[in-house]
């Protein structure tokens, strides 16, 4: 996301709100939820969002709004340094090896979830030169996942003109179906290219980053392996 740049002291108070537990009173324990959680119209915490709402998704009826509230305190723990920055620039892909890294190990400690999370980056040092090999190899790392009975996800990078993180849950024959803190549903294959110059000169055209992209399946507990 592309923001205006405000006052360090305003986003200083922010980073407060959000790294203290006590200024969000009355957390509902709601692990039936069904629909993201949004990111504000001005930040850029995308990151952050998709992360836990790929959570939510990923451990339905043990991830309650109190995991969720949790889970990021821990990521922006994660990221402190990059504070209060990161609330209008966005996190960068080494930002998102981090809160990887924190979320991974959240979901390590947090038994009641019953299960934890492996992220891989197959297409990090891959070119791409068509976007519909990308989004075949992918549609069929996630099948596979549905026909193996194991919960997958995909968080992409979507770069210009929205310079934004996702999730992606299902690739058909013509388009892609997200869960989306900024409530973005479904576009069409076609919307998508790897050209920044393409994406540029046609109007409603999407720049995807395939180098940006964290592959997130559910594997069971430590103890609960054979």
């Amino acid at each position: 996301m592309k923001h205006r740049e405000p006052k360090a002291a305003t986003s200083a108070v922010a980073f407060k709100a959000v790294s203290d537990r006590k200024a969000v009173p009355d957390r509902k324990m709601n692990a039936s939820r069904r629909t993201p959680y949004l990111q504000g119209q001005i930040d850029g915490l995308c990151g952050l969002y998709a992360i836990v709402n790929a959570f939510q998704l990923m451990f339905p009826g043990t991830f309650t709004d109190e995991d969720a509230w949790e889970l990021m305190v821990n990521l922006c723990d994660a990221i402190s340094p990059k504070f209060p920055a990161v609330i209008w620039k966005g996190a960068g892909v080494e930002d998102m090896v981090a809160l990887f890294k924190a979320a991974s190990q959240y979901a390590l400690e947090a038994k009641h979830l019953k299960g934890t999370i492996e992220v891989t980056r197959p297409f990090a040092n891959r070119r791409i030169d068509r976007v519909q090999d990308f989004w075949g190899e992918l549609g069929a790392w996630l099948e596979d996942g549905v026909r193996r009975g194991e919960k997958r996800l995909a968080l992409i990078g979507i770069g210009y003109p929205d310079n934004h993180w996702t999730i992606v849950t299902h690739i058909g024959a013509r388009s892609v179906t997200f869960f989306d803190s900024w409530e973005l549903k479904r576009l069409a294959l076609r919307q998508f290219t790897v050209s920044n110059d393409v994406a540029k000169s046609n109007g409603g055209m999407h720049k995807l980053d395939t180098r940006q992209s964290f592959l997130i399946a559910r594997k069971a507990a430590p103890s609960l392996r054979r």
